[in-house]
């Protein structure tokens, strides 16, 4: 659904809200993979992987490309990793969260040569703390599609910790644990390490959703009982057939991207209604301050994420439309 709606006696002239709406928003169709996002994965095939990028470039050099959204307290990307591929320990200056859509997807976290693993299944959810080295590899039997997060808008170079240009193949493999030198989570474990990885995981399958007023649910991923915040905050919606809200406002921005269904935005702006209706994997990015609403006017039931550029996402009274 593209439409203005506008009230009585307004000219149906050309909209310049449209316009703008239109400049903001993703479409899945129109992205083509870029299999050289990452100069350090060049000349190593176990490491290969594509990036599609939505709002900034995320861990890629690429901030240049005319296809992606101005960022500005995050990032957000999808990646596509290949059965028996890996990432290489790193480490950022900023949280990253990876959110599996597709996949099985092991995670580890490194001390010391000591390596802490989890294996994250759709709609599952890590987030990197800031200065953890981290690693991911497809241990599974298909291909693997996460959207990932960077808390930046242009965040520095990755900082390699075991990569196979500097260290064995294997133990960079291993994310630089030796045989013997790693374990799989446990949440139950008194060990801080465990403990530590635990906060920053968020199990789809263990959510309780928390319905509102307004017709939808809604999951905590970030922020909110979630995974601890730090620059942003996340959460899944749930938008039953024929639920909507009305118009709201964030004096931060704020992103949908649409896992299911078919979500329909509204942009409000004295009198006037833009509307666009968005697809599996398509996002919107609504600037600070801008009005608007989001209703499921589709078949099915729709889910969509909701990324808002502040660690507080509270603050908004969601109504019925």
């Amino acid at each position: 659904m593209d439409q203005v709606e506008r009230s009585p006696g307004k000219e149906a002239s050309s909209s310049d809200l449209a316009r703008r709406m239109e400049i903001q928003v993703g479409r899945h169709v129109n992205k083509i993979p870029d299999w050289d996002a990452f100069p350090a994965s060049r000349g190593y095939p176990e490491l290969s992987r594509s990036q599609i990028r939505y709002i900034g470039a995320g861990g890629s050099p690429k901030v240049d490309d005319p296809g992606t959204l101005a960022p500005q307290h995050f990032t957000l990307s999808m990646v596509h990793q290949p059965v028996g591929n890996y990432g290489a320990v790193h480490s950022h200056e900023v949280d990253e969260s990876f959110l599996v859509l597709e996949g099985v997807l092991t995670a580890g976290w490194e001390w010391d040569g000591e390596v802490i693993l989890a294996r994250l299944g759709p709609r599952d959810m890590i987030l990197h703390a800031s200065g953890r080295p981290h690693g991911f590899r497809n241990d599974g039997n298909d291909p693997v599609l996460m959207s990932i997060m960077v808390g930046k808008g242009k965040p520095q170079p990755p900082a390699y910790a075991y990569h196979p240009s500097t260290h064995d193949p294997e133990l960079s493999r291993n994310f630089g644990a030796k045989a013997g030198h790693s374990e799989m989570l446990s949440f139950d474990s008194t060990d801080p390490r465990h403990r530590e990885m635990a906060r920053h995981i968020v199990r789809f399958s263990q959510q309780v959703p928390r319905w509102h007023a307004a017709g939808f649910a809604s999951i905590p991923y970030i922020g909110d009982g979630g995974a601890p915040p730090r620059t942003f905050s996340k959460d899944m919606i749930f938008l039953p057939r024929g639920a909507g809200v009305g118009a709201y406002e964030r004096p931060v921005e704020e992103a949908y991207l649409v896992l299911d269904g078919c979500v329909s935005v509204g942009w409000e702006e004295k009198g006037e209604t833009s509307w666009k209706r968005l697809g599996p994997r398509d996002l919107i990015l609504n600037p600070a301050g801008q009005a608007r609403r989001f209703r499921n006017d589709g078949l099915t039931d729709a889910q969509f994420m909701m990324v808002t550029g502040s660690p507080d996402n509270s603050g908004v009274d969601f109504r019925a439309a």
